[in-house]
């Protein structure tokens, strides 16, 4: 097999190709962070994993999840290879979204239909990057301009890729043309979320009545502003809990730092929130 790589960020882009021959591999079970994006630019072939059986050929991608094991068969195959990390897509949704998604599922359709507009634009891009890096960008050296070529990819893959965050990022779509209170409700909101915040706060920070910004946050986030800092607030204390870099001794430490003062409710709301307990979270991280 013949097999170019190209660094790209925190991963790397590969072609490759296997000649006029029939192939047949195995892999067995890796990491549970990575995902493995396969597009054909020539040849066929099909995996199996389980009791499943996917084909691929240049009309229909494959993203693999490595940490199930496949066998695979591939004829004249070449093309595409995009290795990725999940904790790294997890991080690149968050700063689209504006929020951190914490320890969010990130799955993905077995299948990619190349045919679809979201399919063709992707395959166009892997050409673009490949192209750019096996050109200009190999003589520039540019590591600004590979990290704006991996930022690109990651955002199509979590837009143009079906998956298990495509609602999160329409919902982000959707807000990116907030009317301007429910901007500055919302930026006041993410800003003092460690202090205390008032109703009379939000509405004056926004700049209109309150029942007017309650109004629109619940056209537009399905809650109220103040259910809105709640959550805002559940999620800094998971994500407390899971980092365990925060100074703080106590699950009621972290829990009051971001104002949660009746620790039976707090339990309970982050229950219906992660669907576990504090004290699983951190069971998690050690």
């Amino acid at each position: 097999a013949n097999v170019a790589v190209a660094p790209l960020g925190e991963h790397s882009l590969l072609h490759f190709g296997y000649g006029n021959s029939r192939v047949e591999v195995t892999s067995g079970e890796e990491s549970d962070d990575g995902l493995l994006i396969y597009v054909v630019t020539e040849g066929m072939g099909c995996f199996r994993s389980g009791n499943s059986e996917t084909e691929f050929s240049v009309m229909r991608g494959v993203v693999r999840d490595v940490s199930r094991p496949i066998s695979a068969m591939q004829e004249n195959l070449s093309g595409f290879a995009l290795p990725l990390s999940k904790a790294r897509l997890r991080r690149h949704a968050s700063a689209i979204i504006g929020s951190d998604i914490g320890p969010a599922r990130v799955d993905f359709d077995q299948t990619i239909d190349m045919a679809t507009p979201g399919g063709r634009q992707f395959r166009n891009t892997l050409h673009y990057v490949a192209n750019s890096l096996d050109g200009p960008l190999r003589e520039l050296d540019n590591p600004i301009l590979t990290r704006h070529m991996e930022e690109l990819i990651l955002t199509q893959v979590l837009t143009l890729l079906p998956n298990s965050l495509s609602d999160a990022m329409a919902d982000c779509a959707a807000r990116s043309a907030l009317p301007y209170h429910v901007k500055r409700a919302r930026d006041h909101i993410h800003a003092h979320a460690h202090e205390p915040i008032s109703v009379a706060d939000i509405a004056a920070a926004a700049g209109c009545g309150y029942r007017t910004v309650q109004n629109a946050f619940k056209d537009i986030y399905h809650v109220s502003p103040m259910a809105y800092l709640r959550l805002i607030r559940l999620n800094k204390v998971r994500r407390a809990l899971l980092d365990g870099r925060d100074d703080f001794s106590s699950i009621a430490q972290v829990a009051q730092a971001w104002g949660f003062s009746h620790m039976g409710r707090f339990a309970e709301l982050y229950r219906r929130q992660f669907g576990e307990l504090p004290s699983d979270t951190v069971r998690k991280r050690s």
